[in-house]
């Protein structure tokens, strides 16, 4: 059965291996619409332009890109709600945002996932979950169409103070608010923390493995050279690894748990607290990948990617 997907992205070189991937399996995910966040108006932008050249080499034009704001969901002075005219005291990012243009992922959500049969739209996310969170305040019906959300966080074993054992994640930290909102919502929730899928990696074993993708004028030629051109030895593939488990969830162990999100604790601001689940009727909110197999997950994104251009 295909199911439609959303999938919510960041301008990084990985979460465009991830949307490449997304197409190459038409028959199980059928894409039907890109958001980008960021932190930032410029990132956000810098994300939709690259999805939008992404899927323009994939000859997939008719899958429409939204772009953020790069703004959190309660931004301070209430930036969401400030006109276009760069007038008031507002600064940076939040200066001059145009109120139709930032809200316009959350709206597209809204319209492409209740156009589609309850139950049956996965939403993956690999950045902050500000568009999402805005899409189930404007429209809390939207749940019900929802099969459920892949999100990226450090459930357990992240940098910086934690409570818990769980600790402060980038993602979750750029918007703890609509974190929680997520959370609060109902949606089945599957996370993914950064230490199960930190081994996950393009290196350089699988980057010659992928060679044979350089210097085409194609998706998969495109994605080899940003994520070459990303500086580091080993470039995490955190987003592909969110794409493989939903083709692949055999690859995949986990458990179920109740999640919380600190937003008001200066040093502990975007941690995911562990609520006892089963403790007081206290029923998990969300399912928490605590396994993967590397070697298939690296052989299913390399196969993915390579079949982009018909030489798997």
């Amino acid at each position: 059965m295909t199911r439609p997907l959303i999938l919510d992205l960041t301008g990084a070189p990985q979460d465009m291996a991830a949307l490449v991937m997304a197409l190459q399996v038409p028959d199980m995910l059928d894409p039907v619409l890109v958001t980008t966040g960021g932190h930032g108006a410029q990132q956000a932008r810098r994300a939709a332009e690259l999805a939008r050249r992404v899927l323009q080499k994939a000859g997939r034009q008719d899958i429409p890109v939204h772009g953020g704001s790069g703004l959190p969901v309660f931004a301070v002075g209430n930036a969401w709600a400030r006109p276009r005219n760069g007038a008031g005291d507002a600064t940076g990012d939040a200066a001059g945002v145009d109120l139709g243009e930032a809200e316009l992922p959350a709206v597209a959500m809204i319209r492409h996932a209740m156009a589609r049969p309850a139950g049956s739209v996965s939403v993956c996310c690999a950045g902050a979950l500000t568009n999402l969170a805005l899409a189930l305040m404007q429209e809390p019906r939207l749940a019900l169409h929802l099969h459920g959300v892949v999100i990226l966080a450090d459930a357990g074993g992240g940098d910086g103070p934690g409570v818990g054992g769980f600790g402060v994640d980038t993602n979750i930290h750029a918007d703890p608010e609509a974190a929680a909102i997520v959370l609060a919502s109902g949606v089945p929730v599957t996370v993914l923390p950064r230490d199960c899928v930190a081994r996950v990696t393009a290196d350089g074993i699988w980057m010659e493995q992928v060679a044979a993708l350089a210097g085409r004028g194609c998706a998969g030629g495109m994605v080899h050279d940003l994520l070459r051109g990303a500086g580091a030895q080993a470039v995490p593939m955190a987003s592909a690894v969110a794409v493989v488990s939903l083709l692949c969830p055999r690859l995949f162990g986990g458990h179920m748990a109740r999640l919380g999100v600190e937003c008001r604790g200066e040093l502990t601001r975007g941690t995911l607290v562990p609520i006892g689940s089963g403790q007081n009727n206290i029923a998990p909110n969300a399912f928490v990948l605590d396994r993967v197999s590397v070697d298939a997950c690296r052989d299913v994104a390399r196969d993915l990617l390579l079949h982009a251009v018909g030489v798997a």
